[in-house]
């Protein structure tokens, strides 16, 4: 991974030698994919640029010595022409296969990132780069090493041609080079412009899938105010225009760049028909040779120059793809770099002057404090935790959860210190409900014993009739919020760890399972010795905890034992 500054470079105007080492890098990564240059893609391509450059020599050599018959040329050339036809099938092939290896691997890369990222870059807001990185310019990357592959096989044959072209005439030999030098020229002058518009069209489609986020994510809001959903719509509008609108131009330069060479091409052709007979005195062996190098060699000249804003392309791709990835391992939660050891019990649990900060000051806004917060836990206890919005509830079971780091203060487990190295064996003690949860279609990561427990627990929670486990998969997510809420549940209860954690559960609840929630589950999970942390605001229900925290303003207003429950 490179600096900042090889990032920040590929987006402004680098200098020859910058662009030289960014483009050398990319080819150098699209080619080092996988199994690198051990691929046969290598060999295949060796082995088409020398049978196209040995078919250029065959044909000559045949041209010259025509009246002694058919000669051992002969033979070269069919061999040579079945050598390109066969090796450039089986380059294709070969590279379809490469792409799909790279894409496998930057996208594995970015998963395995953005997986262990910490929670201050989940909650920062938009993640639309995130997106484009992981789809189109990770697709835009991939591709390009197809591109590069028959250009380094076309790069092969220039490299015989040329000096070839020398040796048969040397007017023609510096017409060509001249042709290839012009149409490099006009590529050099076109490629920085066209670079910068195609980043500007990456940064809109990172925008558009900002507002793709927003539409799914807020599908209830849009479709209860028509202004809100024309206002996201006519957004969505704009963001798009403007990502067509700087492709449009970015990819008029690149057509631009690749027309000098292409015109460059023609007037190499119109010098060898027109002028080089007057210059070389019309011998027509040497003409025939010239024209035949000249034109197979056309193709291979054609699609180096084609090649050279695909490569653009894909050094942009590639630099954003980059910064993603630097911006994602600089976010990483060094809690979730080693395996955590699977706990299966506590003595105590101790936040010790524990204070934190959520959002960032800046604008002249100040920043929610919470703390400084003093609390122990134990095993079988039912703590209800109540407050007004914004007392700082949830945060507080951020830091319980171990789910956010205190920026002052300790969180302790049976007396020890939490550390990056102990944090994600506490994570393991939990398993919860937040009030904002996310609900899988598959019971990812339960054993055997724990999915027949969650069948017992989705029984018990009155959602038999409309969900079934299928495997490890739910038959059916599309619940109303309550059933949804209960479905969650029961994967938390399945998971059976000695911590519990709910975020106002019973809020979306009818009042014959809010009753079963207070009056049956929590004194089944206290008597079973877990420790259950509430989030509640139904004060009637009070009386049915061990311990009731109230908060207002990110402290500790009280923490009162409450009086002994009655058995249910």
């Amino acid at each position: 991974m490179n600096s900042n500054a090889d990032i920040s470079d590929s987006a402004g105007k680098p200098g020859v030698a910058d662009v030289l080492r960014q483009r050398a890098e990319v080819a150098r990564f699209l080619l080092d994919a996988g199994l690198g240059l051990r691929d046969p893609i290598v060999f295949l391509t060796l082995i088409s640029g020398i049978s196209r450059a040995g078919m250029i020599f065959a044909i000559n050599e045949t041209a010259r010595s025509h009246a002694e018959g058919l000669g051992w040329s002969v033979w070269l050339l069919l061999f040579c022409a079945a050598g390109m036809v066969v090796s450039a099938y089986l380059q294709k092939v070969r590279a379809f296969t490469l792409i799909t290896r790279i894409e496998a691997q930057m996208r594995l890369r970015l998963s395995e990132l953005l997986l262990r990222a910490n929670i201050d870059f989940l909650i920062s807001g938009r993640h639309g780069k995130v997106y484009g990185a992981m789809t189109a310019e990770v697709n835009q990357l991939a591709q390009a090493v197809i591109h590069l592959v028959e250009a380094i096989g076309a790069a092969i044959v220039l490299l015989f041609a040329i000096p070839y072209l020398f040796f048969v005439s040397w007017i023609a030999g510096v017409a060509a080079v001249a042709a290839i030098a012009l149409g490099g020229i006009g590529f050099a002058f076109m490629d920085g412009p066209a670079r910068v518009w195609a980043l500007k069209a990456s940064d809109s489609f990172a925008a558009y899938c900002d507002r793709v986020s927003d539409m799914l994510g807020g599908w209830k809001e849009l479709r209860l105010r028509a202004s809100r959903r024309a206002a996201l719509e006519a957004e969505t509008k704009d963001v798009i225009a403007a990502q067509v609108a700087h492709k449009m131009r970015s990819e008029r330069l690149f057509a631009a760049s690749t027309g000098g060479g292409q015109v460059a091409v023609a007037l190499l052709m119109c010098f060898v028909v027109i002028v080089l007979p007057q210059l070389q005195g019309g011998d027509a062996i040497v003409m025939f040779q010239v024209l035949t190098i000249i034109f197979l060699v056309n193709g291979p000249t054609e699609l180096v120059f084609n090649t050279l804003p695909v490569l653009s392309r894909a050094e942009n791709s590639f630099y954003k793809i980059k910064a993603v990835e630097m911006e994602l391992s600089a976010a990483q939660s060094l809690a979730l770099t080693a395996a955590p050891e699977l706990c299966r019990s506590f003595d105590e649990i101790a936040l010790r002057g524990v204070e934190a900060n959520v959002g960032e000051a800046r604008d002249g806004v100040v920043p929610f404090h919470l703390g400084p917060i003093d609390l122990t836990f134990q095993p079988g206890e039912t703590v209800f935790i109540c407050g007004g919005n914004g007392s700082g509830k949830t945060t507080l079971l951020s830091l319980i959860t171990g789910m956010r780091h205190p920026e002052a203060g300790e969180i302790t487990l049976d007396g020890a210190g939490l550390t990056d190295s102990t944090t994600a064996s506490y994570r393991e003690l939990f398993s919860a409900v937040f009030a904002q949860y996310h609900l899988f279609d598959h019971a990812y990561g339960l054993t055997a014993a724990e999915l027949g427990e969650l069948e017992t627990r989705i029984a018990q929670l009155g959602l038999a009739q409309r969900v079934q486990l299928l495997g490890d998969k739910f038959s059916n997510t599309s619940l109303s919020a309550g059933q949804s809420r209960r479905l969650a549940l029961a994967v938390a209860l399945a998971e059976q760890r000695p911590i519990i954690v709910l975020d106002e559960f019973a809020a979306d609840q009818d009042p014959a399972n809010r009753a079963f929630f207070y009056d049956v589950l929590m004194p089944e999970l206290s008597a079973s010795g877990r420790l259950v942390v509430a989030v509640t605001h139904d004060d009637h229900q009070f009386g049915k905890c061990d311990r009731l925290i109230k908060m207002d303003s990110g402290r500790i207003v009280s923490d009162e034992r409450m009086p002994r429950r009655k058995e249910v």
